[in-house]
């Protein structure tokens, strides 16, 4: 009976925080939700030029929403429990009221416990609804096979939920119960003492940081598969992060010097509050990485994508014209420097997928495409323009380089032949599929004519008037067309993930200036002026922003071209420039007005409270 008209006293007294964390519980949900089933739940990205079949086609793409997918899950878990944990410690107070009352610890528990599972319950239900509606949504627009969220990723999304939860649960209720309360209250357990460096802690994660470097590098350098040694980089971001701690803390200690030096009094005080209180600091400068790393990041692959889709044609491709048709028959006329009558064939592979063989030689090389192969393909481009054989050279998004040597099946007009992989080159089209041979075995092994063609490609200025005739600005279009196909999911993924963000963000905002009034009472009761006490917490808003940007810029860099060498050869980026800076830049701006927007309602709020004395002896929750 106690237990319940306490815990009807915690929900009627802290109904804005229940409503916060409320918010926050279902907003985390319907992300993590979304990117579960990013994650999971997706076996084939819509591309008109692949079987569903044909895994391997879709694996970089794959890897990289996989990838972003569980980062996402990880990151928004994390930021719950951060507000959890501020929930929390908000009500402190409340907390060693009922200690020092001696009441039990397992109705304490209890307390929590059932007001929190209430909360998560109806949070969980809201957020897989609205997680559902959005995903159906973006499946529609992105033409994604699966248009339903499966149960089992319902079941998992719940389950990463409850674990989770549970977790940071029990591990803020053993903190706060912990020891003996008369004792901590006796010690004045409202500051964190964080002031001096640990040098002895800061050798630890040297150490730590120098043995994770090592160890990715070891991987780098000893594995043959392209995507596992891009990811191992990422123990190069981790390193960082392992090191944020001294380097924050040094930073803070450089500007408290600066501070006291150019005798700028709101500033310094600021920064003697943010030394004491490092842990908010940490949270919401970690919160700030992590947001702006993922969405500039995701952002820029996709663009980069794009742009290489448009600049590896222009500056591969060589004709201005081309003539794609069914049939054409041109007599008594023979390829030269200016026109190149071809072969093309709409093909399959054993696997399903569909790819087209054309048949080239030298001439074609020379005057009309760049063919760039793979380290240790160039003899097997020699062997497709010089002999009259079955050798093949495929993309090397395709096939991997120990597939050289083998044999592929091929189903061209119905029938099945046999072609040995000569070697690879990088496309120079991301829309479409080019396997090249030699042209005149493709024509004796179809039997087709000398003087037979389905394809034209002009150098220079033509007369032909055909709806089939492609100049080279509309193959330009193309591949940039299907960059951005398959690149649509990583965007919707982007967009999801910020704007999910931006909502927790000012959430967690909320929570921490709800922590800040005792604080802004006792600068009120010393008789500090409120403009000064504004200037003091614009200045708690901007430094975490600061330290930020320290380790965005190159954090942010590396992630960028993780993601883009996961998903494709860094041969495509050659030339492709990235400008993430402006973005960064941007959401930096943006948190911090979020930042200041929300600490100045909290202080405006308590301008006018006249009994700030008695609020601060009777601290409540």
């Amino acid at each position: 009976m106690f237990g319940t008209k306490i815990g009807r006293l915690l929900k009627n007294s802290g109904k804005k925080e229940r409503i916060q964390f409320w918010f926050a519980s279902m907003v985390t949900v319907t992300a993590t939700l979304l990117y579960t089933m990013f994650a999971f739940g997706l076996s084939d990205i819509t591309n008109d030029s692949l079987s569903k079949n044909d895994v391997q086609q879709l694996q970089g793409v794959l890897s990289s929403v996989i990838l972003i997918s569980i980062i996402a899950v990880m990151f928004f878990q994390w930021i719950l429990a951060t507000q959890l944990q501020n929930l929390f410690n908000i009500r402190k107070h409340f907390t060693e009221a009922l200690l020092l009352m001696g009441t039990p610890h397992k109705k304490i528990v209890k307390i929590y416990v059932s007001e929190l599972v209430q909360v998560h319950v109806s949070a969980t239900l809201i957020g897989c609804v609205i997680g559902s509606i959005i995903y159906i949504v973006v499946a529609n627009v992105l033409q994604i096979e699966e248009r339903y969220v499966p149960v089992h990723i319902y079941l998992i999304c719940v389950l990463i939920g409850i674990l989770l939860n549970s977790y940071t649960i029990g591990s803020n209720l053993y903190k706060l119960l912990r020891g003996n309360i008369v004792e901590k209250i006796g010690n004045g357990n409202d500051y964190i003492k964080t002031n001096k460096i640990n040098v002895k802690g800061v050798l630890v994660r040297i150490c730590i940081a120098a043995i994770l470097v090592i160890l990715m590098q070891y991987i780098s350098v000893t594995s043959t598969v392209r995507q596992i040694v891009e990811l191992s980089k990422i123990g190069n971001i981790l390193a960082g992060m392992i090191l944020f701690d001294p380097i924050a803390r040094g930073v803070y200690q450089l500007l408290y010097y600066m501070t006291k030096f150019m005798k700028s009094k709101d500033a310094f005080l600021s920064v003697v509050m943010s030394k004491s209180y490092f842990r908010k600091v940490k949270i919401t400068c970690m919160f700030l990485i992590l947001s702006c790393t993922l969405f500039v990041g995701l952002h820029s692959l996709f663009r980069m994508v794009r742009v290489s889709g448009e600049n590896i044609v222009d500056k591969n491709i060589g004709y201005a014209y081309v003539l794609d048709k069914k049939d054409i028959e041109v007599n008594d006329r023979e390829s030269d420097s200016d026109t190149y009558y071809g072969l093309k064939i709409k093909s399959k592979t054993e696997s399903g997928s569909n790819v087209f063989v054309s048949g080239i030689d030298s001439l074609y090389v020379n005057h009309f495409e760049k063919i760039n192969v793979v380290k240790g393909s160039e003899e097997g481009l020699n062997k497709v323009l010089n002999e009259n054989a079955n050798s093949i050279l495929m993309p090397e998004i395709f096939a991997a380089p120990s597939d050289i040597g083998k044999t592929i099946k091929i189903n061209m007009e119905g029938k099945m032949y046999d072609f040995i992989v000569a070697g690879l080159y990088y496309s120079n089209d991301f829309s479409e599929l080019n396997c090249f041979v030699n042209i005149n075995y493709l024509k004796d092994t179809l039997h087709i004519g000398s003087n037979e063609h389905n394809i034209v490609f002009f150098n220079e200025g033509n007369n032909v008037s055909d709806k089939n005739l492609l100049t080279k600005a509309d193959i330009m279009r193309k591949s940039r067309e299907r960059a951005v196909s398959g690149t649509e999911i990583v965007e919707a993924i982007t967009y999801l993930l910020i704007t999910c963000a931006v909502i927790s963000l000012f959430i967690y905002y909320s929570f921490v200036a709800k922590s800040n009034e005792k604080d802004i009472l006792r600068f009120q009761a010393m008789g500090v002026p409120y403009l000064q006490i504004i200037k003091i917490y614009i200045w708690n808003a901007v430094f975490p922003i600061i330290i930020s940007g320290i380790f965005l810029l190159p954090i942010t860099k590396k992630f960028t071209y993780i993601c883009l060498y996961v998903m494709l050869s860094p041969y495509y980026f050659v030339g492709v420039k990235d400008s993430g800076i402006y973005s960064e830049i941007v959401l930096l701006l943006l948190f911090s007005l979020i930042s200041i927007a929300v600490q100045m309602f909290y202080i405006l709020r308590l301008k006018d409270r006249k009994n700030f004395i008695e609020e601060l002896r009777n601290p409540g929750m």
